[in-house]
């Protein structure tokens, strides 16, 4: 797949050798542009960029003109000549399911101001949609893209059939954690915890269902396999105690010992041309229907703080929302979290 074209006066096709100076110079302004919107900040030190423009020479050349390489997509749009816009797509699946589609993340779209209504950026998305149905062959496929708050993108992907299906708010560390006693106790799971949680995950699966998310699998059968399966996951989740791994699985108890909520918790460091800034993923809430959630995520965000600040993490996105009008959204928000983002869909 060399290049594609669309009703639009742009080309979209693989990056040439060349090129790195002019992507990352998009690159550079889609960073600024998400800092204003109060994002993470991205270097301006050109030496930065100057290292990403090699860095999208080099992976040029080994493309060859290929749009896709292992599982990275990387789009241009040209007009009349001129690389003037570019995306990214990471292809994954997100369920081990048959029937569960192949993900194409969408990445860092970005188009030019004075390319912006010339259709480049449908054009790229379209780029994007043929990449992953050609990696997918006849099974389904779904792209993604998460899209901050207060970006005016939201209207274009409206516009070309996107739809929200999962929110998320991100709340400052040092100010998430709540003193005293909990009704629910938060730990590290363990293997002991796999029942619990393949039933909690049922109810997970079951909510992204409905609200539209097909990225993940469908809500499994709980059987003897899957128990085993998850207890195997866990078996390296951490010591049970309060230090768990950069990435983990942690569970809120009830004062009987009853499993009533899963969560991951992760620490991610951000990659030039971000500045290299830790954040915390608290998400995939997984929560027993019979409790109200504001209690069970007041206790595990608390308890998701600490870490996060342990790890040199100063604010935790929480993530895997559902809608800010239902009762998950607003339990997250009444631990302090502001909207931060959203994921939105289309069928590819």
């Amino acid at each position: 797949m060399a290049a594609v074209t669309h009703a639009s006066r742009a080309l979209v096709r693989a990056v040439r050798p060349g090129e790195g100076r002019a992507v990352a110079a998009l690159w550079r302004e889609l960073w600024e542009a998400h800092e204003r919107w109060g994002g993470y900040a991205g270097s301006r030190d050109p030496r930065v960029y100057a290292q990403v423009a090699s860095r999208l020479d080099d992976d040029a050349r080994v493309r060859s003109g290929r749009v896709v390489l292992g599982r990275h997509v990387h789009l241009v749009a040209e007009i009349d000549g001129v690389a003037c816009g570019q995306v990214e797509g990471w292809l994954d699946h997100l369920g081990a399911a048959a029937d569960t589609p192949l993900t194409c993340e969408v990445r860092s779209l970005i188009v030019a101001p004075g390319a912006r209504r010339s259709g480049a950026g449908r054009a790229l998305l379209h780029g994007l949609a043929d990449a992953t149905r050609a990696r997918a062959g006849a099974a389904a496929c779904v792209l993604a893209a998460e899209v901050l708050d207060p970006n005016p993108a939201h209207s274009f992907y409206a516009r070309v059939g996107y739809a929200p299906v999962s929110w998320s708010a991100r709340i400052e560390a040092l100010y998430g954690i709540r003193p005293g006693p909990t009704a629910f106790g938060v730990r590290v799971a363990g293997p002991y915890d796999a029942l619990a949680i393949a039933r909690l995950e049922g109810a997970l699966a079951q909510r992204r269902r409905e609200a539209g998310d097909a990225r993940f699998d469908r809500p499994h059968a709980i059987d003897a396999t899957l128990v085993e399966a998850i207890a195997a996951q866990l078996h390296d989740n951490g010591d049970g105690g309060s230090a768990p791994r950069d990435s983990t699985i942690l569970v809120a108890a009830d004062d009987a010992g009853g499993v009533r909520a899963a969560a991951s918790f992760a620490v991610q460091v951000l990659e030039p041309p971000f500045l290299p800034v830790r954040r915390a993923l608290l998400g995939r809430f997984a929560l027993d229907v019979a409790h109200p959630p504001s209690q069970l995520l007041a206790a595990l965000v608390s308890f998701s703080c600490r870490l996060a600040l342990s790890r040199g993490a100063q604010f935790i996105e929480l993530t895997d929302l559902t809608a800010p009008d239902t009762d998950l959204y607003r339990a997250a928000v009444a631990t302090g979290a502001r909207p931060w983002s959203r994921i939105v869909t289309r069928a590819a």
